[in-house]
């Protein structure tokens, strides 16, 4: 009765015809049926579907889980889909693809598709998109799979153009028209209505939202390409040039001047708002532009709300219109870094990955970054141990090797404020946030699949740390010998203290003493439990690991004598495994 209704439409079915397919896109107004009479982007380039490998859990692997030197030598690049995010990024995932793919034809449950595309330069994206569609760039020597699906060209400046285009408002119309339901094939794909056009303006654009979103990539650890924390720099420089290539001495030079990490990190909220509104103007231009090419000034807006731009995910949110930063999350990700140094995977003396490969030692780290012990500016752990406890117990326990580790990034002068500035972002001591959420943090950051493992007695009253690329056959028993024993035994010298302060010690003492022990005598048979029926039985097996197995079926070989992590070691994944 009300046609003005806003949800009453009337269409010309004939109409459904110039759109490929044919779906009824009741909604669609006049000038989209006759774009969808153009040509498209198969005229243009190939959007093509991926493999399948049969088996995932055999085939393929985060890129972290495995030695680094294996990577392009048994293990590839894989686009696989991967989280909401336009321009650049998830690149996370390896595929084994030695001898060209050997074993994987080999296996009669695997699909091989449009292999002449692979390791080519091409744009991908997610084919599940309910939240929107984003389109990204990846660089040559990647393969991709049936949740990647991928667009080829040989013209580099043509993807960046179809990236560009893909990403705004304007193909999105489109794409709603063709799969209402979100599910985008390389099909569909296909079949979107595109203009030819020479804007170098719009090239210009797109490489740099790519660069910038390449940037925000490479920052996190989860990147191959991450160099060192955003915040050991005391200014980021420009995102398009190699500013994570930095000198740490001439950085601690610079704190003398009573620069602080509090300093440090309004420059860094300063820098990576200045990219995220770069980026959020460039998308809303790249509308506007495309808008005007295709005629749509009438049915579309170039407006882009500032939650759909996909840099700073974790570090940020929109909060009544504004980018709020969240200082847990950064300084989480700071903390993780410092670990990682502690490890030698990373160093405060050269940048990018140092100790990565299986088995790797002090002296392989000492090589690779090209300084005697004497030299560096922080010393990795020794034995590839480090203490997770509620106290120091040992003097090179996380605590302290964090103490260390922040003197030496940012100097001594100000190493309280700063460690109460650190703490302060944390929302907690720095002695709680280690033995409560940095092994849930490290679990969530590196997707259930952790390459620093805390062994854990049974009620969680010893802890340590190992890294599980410098793990080796000997690693178990060091932590029984060198660390769960003498823990016991200061444990039992710290109760025959309280016991003598029971018998000589004020009421007021006397009853605090007699607590004290109660709560030493529970860690104690929690230790003293985790010795005899998990750990020294496993330390006589010298179980040896091989990291192209994967963390899930590595980590399982440990049994109970590691934290248990749902999904990665509780009953049903066990059983998976």
């Amino acid at each position: 009765q009300n046609p003005q209704c806003g949800w009453f439409y009337t269409a010309n079915q004939k109409d459904f015809e110039n759109i490929p397919g044919s779906p009824i896109g009741y909604w669609v107004s006049e000038k989209i049926f006759e774009l969808f009479t153009r040509n498209n982007i198969n005229t243009y380039c190939n959007p093509a579907t991926g493999l399948q490998t049969g088996n995932n859990n055999k085939f393929v692997r985060l890129w972290l889980e495995i030695s680094i030197q294996n990577i392009n030598l048994r293990w590839f690049p894989l686009i696989d889909g991967g989280n909401f995010r336009k321009w650049y990024g998830n690149l996370l995932d390896v595929l084994l693809w030695e001898r060209n793919g050997e074993a994987i034809k080999s296996n009669p449950s695997s699909v091989i598709r449009n292999q002449q595309f692979y390791f080519k330069e091409g744009a991908s994206w997610n084919r599940i998109g309910s939240t929107g569609f984003s389109m990204r760039y990846f660089p040559k020597g990647c393969i991709f799979d049936q949740a990647g699906d991928s667009l080829f060209t040989n013209n580099v400046n043509f993807i960046i153009q179809i990236i560009a285009y893909l990403n705004t408002k304007v193909a999105f119309e489109f794409i709603k028209v063709i799969a209402p339901t979100l599910n985008m094939t390389a099909g569909n794909i296909s079949k979107i209505p595109f203009i030819e056009i020479e804007n170098s303006e719009i090239v210009i654009m797109s490489k740099d939202n790519i660069d910038i979103s390449k940037f925000d990539w490479n920052s996190h650890e989860i990147s191959w390409d991450f160099k060192t924390s955003p915040l050991i720099v005391s200014t980021i420089n420009e995102h398009g040039n190699n500013s994570q290539q930095f000198n740490i001495q001439t950085h601690i030079s610079s704190l003398k001047d009573n620069l602080l990490l509090q300093q440090v990190y309004d420059k860094y909220k300063l820098k990576w708002s200045e990219m995220f509104f770069q980026l959020h103007k460039n998308e809303e231009e790249l509308n506007r532009q495309f808008i005007e090419i295709y005629g749509l000034q009438d049915e579309l807006t170039p407006d882009v709300p500032l939650e759909e731009i996909t840099i700073l995910q974790e570090e940020t949110s929109i909060e009544n219109g504004e980018l709020v930063f969240h200082a847990d999350e950064v300084f989480a990700q700071f903390v993780s870094y410092a670990v990682g140094c502690m490890f030698g995977r990373y160093s405060l003396d050269k940048p990018g990955l140092i100790l990565a490969n299986q088995g790797e030692t002090l002296q392989d780290y000492l090589e690779k970054v090209g300084r005697g012990e004497e030299e560096l500016t922080f010393v990795p752990d020794r034995d590839n141990i480090i203490p997770v406890l509620d106290d120091e117990w040992f003097r090179d326990d996380i605590v302290e090797r964090f103490y260390t580790f922040l003197k030496a990034s940012f100097g001594e002068q100000n190493f309280r404020k700063n460690l109460d500035f650190v703490e302060e972002c944390l929302g907690k001591d720095i002695r709680k946030y280690f033995t409560r959420d940095f092994y849930k943090d490290h679990i969530r950051r590196y997707k259930k699949r952790p390459i620093y493992w805390m062994f854990s007695s049974p009620k969680g009253y010893f802890n340590v740390l190992v890294y599980l690329h410098r793990y080796t056959p000997d690693t178990i028993n060091r932590i029984l010998n060198s660390y769960l024993k003498e823990y016991i035994e200061k444990l039992k010298m710290y109760r025959t203290q309280q016991e003598h302060i029971e018998v000589e010690g004020s009421v007021t003492e006397q009853n605090k003493a007699r607590k004290e022990i109660d709560r030493i005598n529970v860690m104690l048979e929690d230790c003293m439990q985790y010795e005899t029926e998990i750990l020294y039985p496993l330390a006589t097996e010298r179980i040896t690991m091989d990291l192209d197995d994967g963390v899930l079926v590595n980590y399982n070989k440990l049994g109970s004598a590691v934290a248990k992590v749902a999904g990665l070691n509780d009953k049903k994944t066990k059983e998976k495994v």
